[in-house]
């Protein structure tokens, strides 16, 4: 095998390692999935605090109006909790938790992500949820359905309609995305079809990177292909000492 050959290979072989570890994906988890990255978590905003450009990076918004979305400070009240802290972002246009969740919260982000994650509480599992992630120009990468049947509520959980502080676990989940690439540009979550309705989102999670770690066999394969151009080079020079001028 030729030289260049070998080298195209274990460039190939380098490639695929890379490409063969990135995934893509929506997915609901009890525990929180990612880490690193930068954390949102609303804890250093006041209860009703109207929220847009107060995190660098990220947009908030609402899908009907052009509203705000708002801090709630006590979203037990409710039956509904945060992840860590005590603040959550809500949909309430009314004060934070006063009154039901009337719009959709959306995220936009001034740079593309390779995976988007939140805490998701909802009251009592009343209304379906749909969650939506988005690429450059509002492409729709992914989307999924937070059902209406009680899915929502962690395995043993015994917090009832209105959990009080404390209460372990939570009635939510974190819901997320991952992509191949660097290519999340935003989120659209909720509304529920129901009336007198509530939900928030805690800890909003995203992360930004090379878009994937080669598997051990990948690495495996490209010493195996690098190593083999490399033997190649010493017989060409130990032929070369060898042949008569």
């Amino acid at each position: 095998m030729k030289l260049k050959t070998l080298l195209a290979a274990a460039a190939v072989t380098a490639s695929l390692g890379w490409a063969a570890s990135a995934g893509a994906g929506a997915y609901t988890s009890y525990t929180s999935v990612l880490g690193g990255g930068t954390l949102i978590d609303f804890e250093n905003l006041a209860n009703g605090t109207l929220v847009d450009t107060q995190y660098a990076g990220v947009t908030f918004g609402q899908d009907a109006g052009g509203g705000r979305p708002q801090i709630d400070g006590s979203p037990f009240i409710f039956g509904y909790g945060a992840s860590s802290g005590s603040n959550v972002l809500t949909g309430s246009t009314e004060g934070g938790h006063t009154f039901d969740t009337i719009a959709g919260i959306t995220a936009t982000f001034s740079s593309g992500h390779n995976g988007v994650e939140f805490f998701f509480s909802d009251t009592a599992q009343l209304g379906a949820y749909p969650i939506t992630f988005y690429g450059s120009g509002g492409s729709v990468l992914g989307s999924i359905t937070l059902a209406n049947d009680g899915s929502v509520l962690p395995p043993g959980y015994s917090g009832g309609t209105f959990p009080p502080p404390g209460t372990f676990p939570l009635p939510g989940l974190f819901v997320g995305f991952t992509s191949a690439g660097n290519d999340i540009y935003g989120i659209g979550i909720g509304p529920s079809a129901a009336t007198n309705d509530s939900y928030g989102i805690d800890d909003l999670r995203y992360t930004t990177g090379r878009t994937g770690v080669p598997e051990p066999a990948s690495w495996a394969l490209m010493i195996v292909g690098f190593g083999a151009a490399g033997a190649a080079m010493r017989r060409r020079r130990a032929a070369s000492l060898l042949s008569p001028a």
